[in-house]
């Protein structure tokens, strides 16, 4: 009997571990993904409405629709807008496309993000009983998320580009990402320095997350 009890407080532990960090970091990334202050900030940082050829209230448009088309409340991205003084179409069929592979992929992390917080909704409850195995099991999950945020934030300090491409060509499986700011207007409205912005508040916020909850999780554990 103690034995099955044992073993079932480590499997409410273990997806307690693995499956908190992910509700927090995909919740950071939708936060974050979806703030149109922020884009507007970065395009102003960099000068965007100048490279683009579009005016900053175009370049509003086009991002509100942007994100709508993301998070799957816009159908399509046939979007015109004026583009060094010509009216046309803002987006072509590549990057039509790629958008096609990034809304796919934010809606498979939110069906991965609902069903985390599912299970970390259950195994929280059922540990809520014997409330020091709750604490233990947040503890080593956000020492977990610490140890492993800490390293990819070395890696990408390092060499940022060469962490992205490998991102990309994990989580895509065709090279319409790689685009030309020639003829692309969506590499031009979100170049590398956006993203590196984004990766870094992103990083920011989930960390400080982390750093809260192994320390209130510590101090409760320590006064046991």
């Amino acid at each position: 009997m103690k034995r099955n009890k044992h073993n079932a407080t480590l499997i409410w532990s273990m997806l307690i571990i693995i499956c908190l960090p992910i509700v927090i970091l995909l919740t950071v990334v939708q936060i974050n993904a979806f703030n149109e202050e922020f884009y507007m900030t970065e395009y102003k940082k960099y000068n965007i409405s100048s490279v683009t050829g579009m005016e900053f209230q175009d370049l509003n448009r086009v991002t509100t629709k942007l994100i709508n088309y993301i998070n799957d409340d816009e159908d399509n991205l046939k979007i015109y807008a004026k583009i060094q003084g010509e009216k046309r179409e803002v987006f072509g069929q590549r990057e039509k496309q790629h958008m096609v592979d990034v809304k796919k992929l934010f809606q498979k992390g939110f069906s991965v993000r609902n069903f985390s917080l599912s299970m970390v909704i259950l195994a929280l409850s059922m540990l809520s009983v014997t409330q020091k195995d709750m604490y233990k099991s947040i503890f080593y999950s956000s020492l977990l998320a610490l140890i492993v945020t800490v390293s990819l934030i070395i890696l990408i300090k390092i060499d940022f580009y060469k962490y992205f491409t490998y991102f990309h060509e994990v989580f895509f499986n065709n090279d319409l990402w790689l685009l030309d700011p020639r003829t692309d207007v969506l590499i031009n409205m979100l170049p590398l320095e956006f993203f590196i912005d984004i990766t870094s508040k992103i990083g920011s916020w989930f960390l400080a997350i982390q750093i809260i909850m192994f320390t209130l999780s510590l101090t409760i554990l320590k006064k046991d």
